[in-house]
């Protein structure tokens, strides 16, 4: 089980991994402090995400955005000119102009790797979205590289400081439900929407090159939402990924993961409306988080005996749902309610860490055991595939 607070959460994996021999083993500089003063960032990729990261940190009061930088120059105008920061189509150029302390990777998933380790060796931190690399195998030499460079990294695991999930888990550690047993997380990605659209009508899109397809570019959200709970190291699995609407691609996702003591599900479905929803069960009751509505509602089992126990929920379901209610007025009212929170919480905990040099919010063991997961996941469901086809 991890730990947190509600203003500092860090995660902390439980299993021992080759990141931990990694860091270890290697040598490595220690990165001097920034101490208080503004956290100089910088922004490669100007695509759709970048503005979510621009506009987050535009929130936060000790960041200062130097610069944006992507190949295409229009992609950088738009982004510069828009959130009134300097734009460059160079990156060895935004480095000598801008010197960022940290810069945020939001290019597409297959150059992530490269360009960490450019950016490490340049003295940088890194901030990466996911997914944080193709593979595992990739993910440790940009581990490797940052002990030995001394320099911070951090994966865009936001939803786990989404503000739904800070209160969910606060809730799960004070025992409302009970022991957790099995998490269900639930990913409602449309094909046919702005970014599946795009997949779905070019056979050439770099993300249907990606070892797991489309799902490698999105899964981490709906995975790393259960490994929070579920601290195996190799969890057993079982599932398929499929192919609906006569597409030549697997578009959907049904995955099962056996732990020793906490089970979990994902579900990745082109045939439902966008939404992201993941079930907590304990063994007294159970948690339904809904990220997009910003609702927890809680269920514990019914005290009262017979058919009162049938007033006695609905009452209960009331109750929670006032709550719910008044808790998100105050954030309304308080501008603080808004699609990608969790976002701007997970910057500032990173920001944070290198200011006053401590571990970053997101340990690298646990970028790796994600990391690997998913590989493990791609391949087992290739391996069904090939049995289906023999």
């Amino acid at each position: 089980m991890t730990t947190m607070t509600s203003t500092e959460p860090t995660r902390r994996s439980s299993s021992t991994t080759n990141a931990d021999a990694i860091e270890s083993s290697a040598p490595s500089t220690q990165a001097i402090p920034l101490g208080d003063r503004p956290v100089r960032v910088a922004i490669l990729g100007c695509g759709q995400i970048a503005d979510a990261h621009l506009g987050q940190l535009q929130r936060i009061r000790f960041a200062e955005v130097v610069g944006v930088c992507d190949s295409y120059e229009d992609l950088a105008y738009q982004a510069g000119v828009r959130f009134n920061v300097p734009q460059f189509t160079d990156l060895d150029n935004m480095l000598q102009v801008a010197q960022p302390d940290v810069v945020h990777i939001a290019t597409p998933a297959h150059t992530h790797a490269p360009l960490a380790i450019k950016l490490l060796h340049a003295g940088c931190h890194v901030y990466v979205e996911k997914p944080f690399t193709l593979d595992v195998a990739e993910a440790d030499r940009v581990i490797e590289v940052a002990a030995n460079t001394g320099r911070r990294i951090c994966i865009g695991h936001d939803q786990l400081f989404d503000p739904m999930w800070l209160r969910a888990r606060q809730l799960v550690q004070s025992g409302a439900i009970g022991e957790a047993r099995h998490v269900e997380s639930i990913l409602g990605y449309p094909i046919d929407g702005k970014f599946g659209a795009l997949v779905k009508g070019d056979p050439n899109h770099w993300v249907r090159k990606l070892p797991g397809g489309l799902f490698q570019n999105t899964i981490s959200h709906p995975l790393y939402r259960i490994t929070d709970l579920l601290p195996d190291a190799e969890p057993v699995l079982l599932g398929n990924w499929l192919r609906r609407g006569g597409l030549d691609f697997p578009t959907e996702l049904h995955i099962a993961l056996e732990g020793e003591q906490v089970a979990g599900s994902l579900t990745f479905s082109t045939h439902l409306p966008p939404q992201r929803i993941t079930r907590i069960y304990g063994t007294r009751g159970h948690l339904a988080i809904d990220f997009d509505g910003q609702v927890i509602r809680r269920a514990a089992r019914p005290r009262m005996p017979g058919a009162f126990a049938k007033l006695e929920m609905p009452w209960r379901g009331f109750w929670d749902s006032c709550g719910n209610l008044g808790r998100n007025m105050w954030r309304f009212a308080c501008g603080d309610i808004h699609y990608f929170a969790g976002m701007k919480n997970l910057f500032e905990a990173f920001y944070r860490s290198l200011q006053q040099g401590t571990e970053p919010p997101i340990p690298v063991a646990e970028i790796r055991r994600v990391t690997g997961l998913m590989d493990r996941i791609f391949e087992h469901c290739r391996s069904q595939d090939s049995q289906e086809t023999t």
